[in-house]
């Protein structure tokens, strides 16, 4: 009768522990949120350096450019990648945009719609990567239809 009490006891606790992980994990992701403004250390860009594949393409200082490439950028929320397992390197190694700021930190996304924030895998609020991909590329490449 006492061994199966402490195995049962056993099983609780386990579980129990297994419960709090999830419940602190879901708590992180909801409440851990970066914005814009955060990343970037102030608002407003005077130069941005794009870059494809760890390939620097140009570096932007034209204002109007600038201006439409953060204004895609801060129109996001950047939080916690949601999931408990991370996608594969055959998801993560796709074609790979990123914009990096004066103060060293950057902003990426994959054409899966993986998203990176200083090189972190993190998501955007509503999961909406491959769009923001598609807006992004289309500001990287003008002449892209």
């Amino acid at each position: 009768m006492r061994k199966s009490w402490a195995l049962g006891l056993a099983i609780c606790c386990t579980l129990l522990i297994v419960l709090l992980f999830v419940a602190g994990r879901m708590l992180y992701i909801k409440f851990d949120h970066e914005s814009y403004a955060d990343i970037t250390d102030k608002t407003t860009q005077t130069s941005l350096i794009l870059t494809e594949n760890q390939t620097e393409l140009a570096t932007v200082t034209d204002p109007e450019t600038v201006e439409s490439i953060t204004a895609l950028l801060s129109s996001y929320t950047y939080t916690q990648y949601p999931h408990f397992f991370k996608p594969g390197e055959e998801k993560l190694g796709g074609n790979l945009l990123t914009v990096t700021f004066s103060n060293g930190n950057s902003i990426g996304v994959n054409v899966d719609g993986y998203v990176f924030v200083n090189g972190d895998l993190r998501d955007i609020e509503g999961s909406r990567g491959q769009e923001f991909y598609h807006k992004l590329y289309l500001l990287f490449y003008p002449n892209a239809k």
